[in-house]
């Protein structure tokens, strides 16, 4: 039943998408927000944070793995800072550094202490301090064979970490005056920060900075969240990710616990353009956590004065795709066919082509024929095909993106 369902939904037309966000198993552990996420090897790692609500402030130290092959949470090692949330982090060499924070249920007691995570040991080890003030709300991202962690409470300062020496060294502070809760990553041998909550207006933002570690200089680009009908969304506890070669914004809150966001922002570098996207599918929030690997984002986690644990997968070729889906031409000849057909895919965006497949159905919803077709033409064969129409879909990645009928006759 399920697949003459998919038949009669593809007759309607010649064009299917599959899904840009996938939806991965939850997370592990409680739900939760101002959690610490980081990409080491081919897994997943996260934890810390803490839930308060209408009940009490409840921190973790927890710290869990994910691994995308088997879409399954295991709990390792707790964090050898003990209970912490608000925490920054950034991986090198598929070690994990995280530290800073606040560690106190009641008042705020903030700390710079800095500790990394070696997944093959299953380990913590102390750290030299973060040189600059307690602080928590603070950005990490790694640049090459550094990390940087600045800005967080009251703060606009910024440091650059060297794990061989174990040694913090000063570099230039971010622009715009002190501010928490701000959205950090690396692009391409660049540092990005921006948005947050910036103490000298008393309210979110909009600005972005780009830092380039050569020059130890930071410059202005256009700013994020420019609605061409609302004008300016400033935020603060937002996430973003840079990735194949652009950067992205999600999700975030006006101000503490105002209105929530579930938008989602394209960076283009070599147009210094923000893009909006289709919006995040789950539901509007604060204080979510991202990460990169093999090719794609994971975000997951945060509140909207419900704390969450769901934890989604962004594909972002199946994004450029869907983009571009009006631009990929796709002809098949003879139509109908009697020995074989020819499958011609071109225009198709500049994405990863030993990712396409094809299959054929009947009408009845089976599947007579399946197979990896590449760019440019691709010859099918049907000389043992029954007479009658088939439907045919093209898939990227196992994502139905066009789908159309062709007729065998003999």
């Amino acid at each position: 039943m399920k697949n003459v369902v998919l038949i009669a939904m593809l007759l309607i037309g010649s064009t299917s998408f599959g899904a840009i966000w996938t939806k991965m198993s939850d997370f592990g552990g409680e739900a939760r927000h101002r959690t610490t996420m980081l990409t080491l090897g081919n897994k997943i790692y996260a934890g810390l944070g803490h839930y308060n609500g209408a009940g009490p402030n409840i921190l973790f130290e927890d710290w869990w793995e994910f691994d995308p092959a088997t879409n399954a949470w295991t709990q390792k090692a707790n964090y050898l800072g003990g209970i912490c949330y608000h925490a920054a982090g950034f991986a090198i060499d598929d070690i994990g550094y995280v530290g800073t924070g606040r560690i106190s249920p009641q008042g705020s007691t903030l700390v710079k202490d800095f500790f990394k995570y070696d997944p093959t040991t299953n380990t913590w080890t102390q750290l030299t301090d973060f040189p600059g003030t307690g602080r928590r709300g603070a950005v990490g991202f790694a640049i090459g064979e550094y990390g940087y962690v600045g800005t967080g409470s009251s703060s606009e300062d910024m440091y650059r970490y060297h794990p061989p020496t174990d040694t913090w060294t000063q570099v230039a502070s971010v622009p715009g005056g002190a501010r928490m809760s701000a959205i950090g990553f690396s692009l391409e041998g660049n540092g990005y920060v921006g948005t947050g909550y910036r103490y000298n207006q008393g309210w979110s933002s909009t600005d972005f900075y780009k830092y380039d570690p050569s020059t130890d200089s930071w410059t202005q680009i256009a700013d994020v969240g420019i609605d061409p009908i609302n004008g300016p969304m400033p935020r603060m506890e937002s996430t973003g990710f840079g990735l194949n070669g652009k950067g992205y914004v999600v999700t975030g809150v006006t101000i503490s616990s105002g209105d929530n966001y579930k938008d989602f922002w394209e960076y283009d570098p070599a147009t210094d353009v923000w893009t909006c996207q289709e919006d995040f599918p789950g539901t509007a929030r604060r204080y979510m956590s991202a990460t990169v690997l093999n090719g794609y984002a994971f975000v997951g986690l945060g509140t909207n004065g419900t704390n969450f644990k769901d934890f989604w997968r962004f594909d972002q070729a199946l994004s450029v795709i869907e983009k571009n889906l009006d631009q990929i031409s796709v002809n098949t000849y003879p139509n109908p066919a009697t020995e074989f057909i020819n499958i011609s895919i071109d225009d198709f965006p500049s994405v990863s082509p030993e990712k396409l497949s094809m299959q054929f159905h009947n009408l009845l919803g089976q599947k007579v024929h399946e197979d990896e077709i590449n760019l440019g033409e691709n010859r099918i064969e049907t000389n043992n095909w029954l007479n009658g129409s088939y439907i045919y879909t093209i898939l990227y990645n196992d994502s139905p993106i066009k789908t159309g009928k062709i007729l065998v006759t003999k």
